[in-house]
C-alpha cells in the first residue's frame, strides 16, 4: 500500500512508499462535482479536464490545505448538502 504526500509546488499528490501521513488516500475532483455539491455558489473555478481539488472523505482540501467541508446529503435518497468555506 502506498502512502501520500501533498506536492505544494503543483498542488497534486505524490505517492511514496513511507510517509508521515495516516491518512487514507485521496481522489481527485473535477469541476462537474464542485457544481452538484454548489461549491459554484461560492467559488468561481475553470471548468477544465484536469482536478481541482482532491478529497479525502467529505474534506476537500487545495495544495495541501483543508478548504471546504460538505456535511449531510444522502445519495440513496437525494438530498443537499451543506458546505463548510
Amino acid at each position: 500500500m502506498y502512502k501520500f504526500e501533498w506536492d505544494k509546488e503543483t498542488g497534486r499528490v505524490i505517492l511514496v512508499s513511507s510517509s508521515t501521513s495516516d491518512l487514507p488516500s485521496p481522489r481527485p475532483v473535477f469541476y462537474e462535482e464542485l457544481d452538484l455539491l454548489g461549491f459554484d455558489k461560492y467559488w468561481e473555478y475553470p471548468k477544465s479536464e484536469e482536478p481541482l481539488l482532491w478529497n479525502i472523505g467529505r474534506k476537500y482540501y487545495y495544495f495541501g490545505e483543508m478548504v471546504a467541508e460538505v456535511r449531510g446529503g444522502n445519495i440513496r435518497f437525494y438530498s443537499q448538502t451543506k458546505e463548510k468555506i
